[in-house]
């Protein structure tokens, strides 16, 4: 009689999707500890049950793998939820304006005001173009300096006192890579400031407590929406954010798995960078956190003007006929910078938004395989919202794993037709390719770039990924749609890919790009038990009511961490 190991926890009689590499769905699972003992039928897991194991009896729900979030940004809202002006959700000028008063008249003492969330979307006339003008913040206080970025980050708006404080006049050069904004006729200060313009004002600075008070609350909604592990952007602050995670990871409270980034800047030294890098990566080695990845930025956002693109922006943008972005490396500089992360077994991870940036970045992604080591790093391109057809089969061909965020991926209202197609004109209907990445076999890392993205559910994404279409019309302010072909918010359904190839993207696939395919992603025996229950089979219902699905539980390490 064979003899079988005893569980510390069975779960029965489910539809259990596995993700593995025949996407395996099977009835039951056992655990022990913090491993996966078994996967397989309910009367085989009974082998598996002693006096001392957890049964649970799932009722036909559904388990998946624990999700992975493979480009956010902690603690996303929890730091400006808890100390900063909430523009998230207001919809003019009147609204931001209305928000900031009210903070600063009920907050006695503060010596800056830092936000973020206002929208390209909601400017009209010049603005639309420029951003918001600094007068409407200098009538609420020129006292003290004002800062708010935007929803998509990559552009501040200010008061006078920002500017002034920090040494900004009109005749300040705007630096490489970035635009202080001016009045197009008098030259004077806007009160914005795009991409790497922004470093010139200082980031919110914050204690040691409070990066840790907004870590557990990040934490507590990673595991609502089901997520278990996460590569982590967080600009400047990475050893700030770390260190309040190490702590958590002494206290044995921190229950994700974190992969850090670093961000290297063109126009800085980059013998200096790379010493910052390995300092904070040799600091951070630990069962949960590390730090391998090198974040590049090849252009900005479409919104701003600011992505490099293969053919001119419309003219809507301002720039003239011929202006199509800029890429912001020299390339034999990137193509040196490439070599070198991938000599020391560094994984780069590039934003890149335009078709031309993406190409140039490919272009370097290729020098580095002819001329250097054949390091197995797992380059990544990021965003790609306008990608040359034959740009696809080239993420295959040099094994560079497309980063996507399905919750954009769709004509939003109030956005898609007033910032994508102004500036766009008929390629915004091309952009976002997905399908066609699944079709040609490269590896589809999903993500949500939370907070640009407001809520990081992977349901939602997983939806949009499906139907191209909109997932949930009360968040605009419009009806729901109905037919999954409805017209209005559909965005080149082309582009569908299946509800499989959606949970991998946000499972297996991820744990790849975090390097933890090895440990995590699939339910497969000897694996970490990352697993999430939820209430509905996505695999077998309606594709309009997969981000409806509700995470019942969230287990970590065999351990429960989140229950509905």
């Amino acid at each position: 009689m064979q003899h079988h190991t005893q569980a510390t926890l069975v779960l029965y009689n489910g539809v259990i999707f596995t993700a593995d590499k025949q996407n395996t769905l099977c009835q039951a699972m056992a655990v022990r500890d913090d491993r996966i003992l078994f996967t397989g039928t309910s009367d085989q897991a009974a082998n598996y049950i002693g006096p001392e194991t957890t049964v649970m009896d799932l009722g036909g729900k559904m388990v998946l793998p624990g999700l992975i979030d493979s480009h956010i940004h902690p603690p996303g809202l929890s730091l400006s939820q808890l100390y900063e002006v909430q523009l998230t959700g207001k919809h003019s000028i009147s609204e931001y304006v209305a928000a900031v008063e009210e903070f600063y008249h009920t907050r006695p003492g503060l010596k800056a005001i830092y936000g973020r969330g206002w929208s390209w979307a909601d400017l009209e006339g010049e603005e639309a173009v420029l951003g918001p003008r600094k007068e409407y913040l200098d009538n609420i206080t020129n006292n003290i300096p004002i800062i708010l970025r935007s929803s998509d980050g990559h552009t501040l708006w200010v008061n006078s006192k920002a500017l002034q404080m920090n040494g900004i006049t009109a005749a300040t050069v705007s630096p490489h890579g970035g635009e202080i904004i001016r009045h197009q006729e008098t030259g004077e200060l806007w009160g914005t400031l795009k991409e790497s313009a922004m470093r010139l004002l200082p980031l919110a600075e914050y204690t040691p407590g409070q990066y840790e008070e907004a870590m557990r609350l990040f934490q507590e909604k990673m595991h609502s929406f089901g997520i278990t592990g996460i590569l982590s952007f967080s600009s400047m602050v990475v050893d700030a954010l770390f260190q309040s995670l190490q702590k958590m990871e002494e206290e044995e409270s921190l229950h994700l798995r974190v992969s850090g980034a670093l961000a290297f800047h063109p126009h800085e030294d980059l013998a200096y960078q790379w010493e910052r890098f390995h300092g904070l990566r040799q600091k951070y080695q630990s069962p949960l956190l590390q730090i391998r990845t090198a974040k590049f930025f090849a252009d900005g956002v479409v919104e701003g003007g600011t992505s490099c693109l293969c053919q001119p922006y419309s003219p809507a943008l301002g720039k003239g006929g011929s202006y199509c972005g800029e890429f912001l490396w020299d390339k034999d500089k990137l193509n040196d910078a490439f070599l070198a992360a991938t000599g020391q077994g560094i994984q780069i991870h590039v934003h890149s938004t335009g078709d031309q940036a993406t190409a140039n970045v490919l272009d370097a992604l290729e020098y580095v395989q002819h001329h250097g080591e054949s390091a197995h790093c797992h380059h990544t391109i990021t965003h790609l919202q306008l990608v040359r057809p034959q740009d696809i089969t080239r993420f295959r061909d040099l094994s560079v794993i497309a980063s996507v965020q399905p919750y954009w991926h769709c004509k939003g209202p109030g956005w898609w037709e007033d910032v994508d197609f102004r500036f766009l004109g008929q390629r915004a209907n091309q952009e976002f390719p997905l399908g066609s990445f699944f079709h040609h076999d490269v590896v589809v890392a999903s993500s949500s770039d939370y907070i640009a993205t407001l809520v990081p559910n992977p349901f939602v994404a997983m939806q949009i990924g499906v139907t191209r279409n909109l997932p949930d019309g009360r968040a605009y302010g419009v009806d729901n749609i109905t037919d999954i072909d409805d017209p209005r918010y559909l965005l080149n359904p082309k582009e569908r890919a299946t509800i499989i190839e959606m949970i991998r993207s946000f499972t297996i696939n991820n744990a790849y790009a975090l390097f933890l395919d090895h440990e995590t992603g699939s339910l497969e025996t000897g694996k970490k038990a990352d697993f999430i229950v939820i209430d509905q089979n996505v695999l077998a219902i309606d594709p309009l009511a997969i981000g409806q699905t509700k995470v019942l539980m969230t287990f970590f390490g065999g351990k429960l961490v989140y229950s509905r």
